[in-house]
């Protein structure tokens, strides 16, 4: 098997990496710096490294194409950095822009089955078919002052309605858009996957980011997992209680 994985020295998705690799699948990551690639994949056998000091998003659909031949899957865990750079600098639209050359790159390529393209979203971030419970007033409120103040807010809300309409249109394109709650650092602990939102950002639970990794990496592995959430938009929450 074989995976393009952006976003691969962060925190969800480094976790993701070194779990596809445990497994054998033959990973491709751009990266705008491989000193910062988990030490436990430097050098690794199965691992393509691809330097792109000004970003995945400066190549042209073709050249991100060829990176992307032959892959089975794709992991996006990208986000901005919480800096005043980061979020009011470009790349402003990184999230979106990147699922969109993705998609394009796919329906250039045209592969035989369709791309799984696995994406890190937001408990922010409702589903677009309105299956999620309804936000209250003020946390509806709050929301919109976040989207008009800071940029990755609107980046964010952008991405689920592209996958909903472009990406579910797209025959060479299936997705699954994971909405983690307060993402923690820590090792991998117990964790449930809802279909709908369980809670808001006023009674936030939390998602370990190792937890996120290894569930992404499910996803490109598991078939059956992927037969379930497939065009689906989980939300993934540690499970407090078996934890203790």
């Amino acid at each position: 098997m074989k995976a393009l994985v952006l976003g691969a020295t962060g925190g969800c998705g480094a976790p993701c990496l070194l779990r596809l690799l445990e497994r054998g699948v033959e990973v491709t990551v751009i990266v705008r710096s491989a000193d910062r690639l988990p030490a436990a994949a430097k050098g690794h056998a199965k691992l393509k490294v691809v330097v792109a000091p000004a970003g995945h998003l400066a190549l042209s659909v073709d050249e991100f194409a060829g990176h992307l031949r032959g892959a089975d899957a794709v992991v996006s865990s990208l986000g901005h950095n919480l800096t005043f750079k980061g979020m009011y600098f470009p790349p402003r639209m990184l999230c979106v822009d990147s699922v969109r050359l993705i998609c394009d790159a796919a329906r250039q390529l045209a592969p035989p089955t369709p791309l799984r393209l696995v994406v890190v979203s937001t408990e922010g971030v409702d589903r677009p078919d309105g299956a999620d419970p309804k936000r209250g007033l003020l946390e509806r409120l709050l929301l919109f002052v976040l989207w008009l103040l800071l940029p990755p807010v609107g980046d964010n809300e952008a991405v689920l309605p592209y996958l909903h309409t472009e990406a579910s249109a797209n025959p060479h394109v299936d997705f699954v858009a994971v909405r983690p709650s307060d993402m923690v650092d820590g090792d991998e602990r117990p964790y449930s996957v809802f279909a709908t939102l369980q809670n808001g950002i006023f009674n936030a639970g939390s998602s370990t980011r190792a937890n996120v990794g290894a569930f992404m990496a499910d996803l490109v592995t598991k078939t059956e997992l992927w037969t379930k959430w497939r065009n689906g938009y989980p939300q993934l929450l540690d499970d407090t209680k078996k934890a203790a």
